[in-house]
């Protein structure tokens, strides 16, 4: 008895962290701002693909969560690479001075190009990370002549890129979205962190939340901006410790995307991992979800 009251402690003292960053909309007044964008490329030939992939000049972005980096993604990224998938061409770095930079190399002639995103403020308000993300997208656009984008996002990184299609779908300055890989996104925050129902029950349940979140119920008035014609892999996780979720995000709070959006996708994907592997801060690193991941993106 005392052993489960103290993995309950230890569980709310994890919703008491996680929740903080889950404030969404964000008070902070003085997130930085961009105020300059710098590019430091390097001349390198581009990498030659298998043609068992599709191959475009369709650009892959990829970000992290609250208290993320660049090794949020490395591993997702080094994976497509090795597949022959995909070519890692950009890393943009938005720092805290308000400088963007975007570092790599890049040729008209480039196919698959993946960017990876990293904020100096990994603790930012979701607001600040969702205009710096934009700003990028905006840039490469402007910049990079990129037309087409897909996006990776682990934890509130996955929810900055549906906020932000939410929030922008319809700027003309920005490339079209075509496919999201969501894993292991908060979108619902932490409502059934505690569920103690069992797996098979919470899977058949309807996607649709029981109790909305402040953030929920504002992304539901933005649905209309949300762009057309896109598909959707949703990557979510129960380590099986009874209480229904990855050890952060639960599973009705990540599935919750699927009423979110529904209607607005032209496909939706589910894929759910159980056990170790499915821990939050492993699913971005699990050998499987990199093939998902790569088997519908490319």
């Amino acid at each position: 008895m005392m052993k489960r009251w103290r993995t309950v402690i230890q569980l709310l003292l994890i919703v008491f962290v996680i929740g903080a960053a889950v404030i969404l909309v964000g008070a902070r007044n003085h997130d930085t701002k961009i105020t300059k964008v710098t590019s430091q490329l390097t001349p390198r030939s581009a990498r030659i693909l298998k043609n068992q992939y599709d191959q475009s000049k369709t650009a892959t972005v990829f970000l992290h969560g609250y208290n993320g980096g660049a090794y949020s993604t490395n591993y997702l990224i080094r994976k497509a690479e090795k597949a022959g998938a995909a070519q890692k061409a950009l890393v943009v770095h938005v720092y805290k001075n308000g400088v963007m930079a975007f570092k790599g190399y890049w040729q008209k002639s480039i196919k698959n190009p993946m960017v990876q995103v990293v904020f100096q403020d990994n603790h930012a308000s979701q607001k600040a990370q969702i205009y710096w993300l934009h700003q990028v997208l905006v840039q490469l656009k402007a910049k990079y002549g990129v037309k087409a984008y897909n996006a990776v996002g682990h934890s509130l990184g996955a929810n900055d890129i549906v906020n932000q299609a939410l929030k922008y779908g319809h700027d003309k300055r920005l490339p079209t979205l075509n496919k999201i890989v969501t894993i292991g996104g908060p979108f619902d925050g932490l409502t059934g962190f505690l569920s103690t129902q069992t797996e098979a029950t919470v899977r058949r349940l309807d996607v649709k939340p029981s109790r909305f979140t402040k953030h929920f119920s504002e992304m539901l008035k933005y649905r209309h901006n949300f762009p057309d014609n896109v598909k959707l892999l949703n990557v979510y996780g129960d380590t099986n410790t009874g209480y229904n979720n990855d050890g952060f995000v639960g599973v009705a709070s990540a599935r919750s995307i699927r009423y979110l959006l529904r209607g607005k996708l032209t496909q939706y994907q589910e894929a759910f991992y159980s056990g170790e592997q499915a821990a939050h801060c492993a699913l971005n690193q699990n050998p499987s979800v990199a093939h998902k991941m790569i088997a519908f993106l490319w």
